[in-house]
């Protein structure tokens, strides 16, 4: 037949069920002989994986499941604070599985958001987040929400949806959410000053400096790292740059790194403290007051 093998298998994330691929006009003779070149590798029963597929969601389909939770919001680009081991979907009348393994994890249940979609080996972006808001820390499936909605992956009328399934103990949760977060380190420093009283935006553009990750209460810009972005001279240069023009603007300033957010947030509360404490810098002269 007149197809490529490689780039159908590409649009399926390199794991497909073989009616996805009959569905393309696949022969089962075409596919047994792609299964015999090593072209393909079959898992199970349903399942044929190509190189190039996800280790992970290989092994979750080789359980029985689909990726779940935590696992399936990471495979969709969503932001998962800490990664803990694998999370698998499986339905509940599944049978003949083989036990998982240290740090893997099955959760028995039904899609509650089914969506057609070419990579069948994940649960859909809503699912993940109904699945992940039972189990996650507060400020971490916040985090992930917050980064779906950036992500266009959620819309606000699917987070009603999701937050309608989710106990009612989490419920309050969704007056958290606001999606402007361009990284999940921006909604956990957000969350944490906010539980501190203080006024908190994201994202917010100011004249002459362009957006700035975090600004409490108008005036202290927090600039957060994530590492390899800010590594390089030129991101070096152009952030002293916008360092000193806020400067000369009125605002103060401060930057964290991506570890400190992570693992040591009390000390980054505690240098916002500080420099709250010593209040607000007058513009420079010739400078536009904030």
């Amino acid at each position: 037949m007149n197809r490529s093998l490689h780039e159908d298998m590409a649009r399926f994330g390199n794991l497909a069920t073989r009616s996805q691929l009959r569905g393309l006009g696949y022969s089962d003779r075409d596919i047994q002989r792609a299964v015999e070149q090593r072209r393909l590798s079959p898992i199970r029963r349903r399942w044929l994986a190509h190189p190039g597929a996800d280790s992970r969601a290989t092994r979750a389909v080789a359980l029985g499941g689909r990726l779940a939770a935590a696992s399936a919001l990471a495979s969709h680009g969503i932001w998962v604070t800490r990664p803990t081991g694998l999370w698998i979907a499986s339905p509940p009348d599944a049978s003949h599985l083989e036990p998982t393994a240290p740090g893997e994890r099955r959760l028995w249940v039904r899609d509650r958001f089914p969506e057609v979609a070419d990579r069948q080996w994940r649960v859909s972006p809503r699912d993940a987040v109904a699945q992940f808001a039972r189990i996650g820390g507060e400020s971490d499936v916040v985090a992930s929400i917050d980064s779906a909605l950036n992500k266009r992956l959620l819309s606000a009328s699917d987070l009603d949806e999701v937050f309608a399934t989710v106990p009612r103990r989490l419920r309050r949760l969704r007056r958290r959410v606001n999606g402007r977060a361009d990284s999940g380190l921006e909604t956990l420093l957000r969350l944490a000053a906010e539980d501190q009283g203080w006024r908190v935006e994201v994202q917010v553009r100011i004249s002459g400096v362009g957006r700035v990750d975090v600004l409490i209460d108008g005036w202290l810009v927090i600039e957060l790292d994530g590492g390899q972005w800010h590594d390089d001279e030129q991101s070096r240069d152009v952030d002293r740059r916008r360092d000193a023009e806020l400067v000369l603007r009125g605002y103060r300033w401060h930057r964290f790194r991506h570890d400190q957010v992570l693992n040591r947030m009390p000390e980054c509360l505690a240098v916002i403290r500080a420099l709250r404490a010593g209040g607000r810098p007058a513009a420079r002269s010739g400078q536009p007051a904030a």
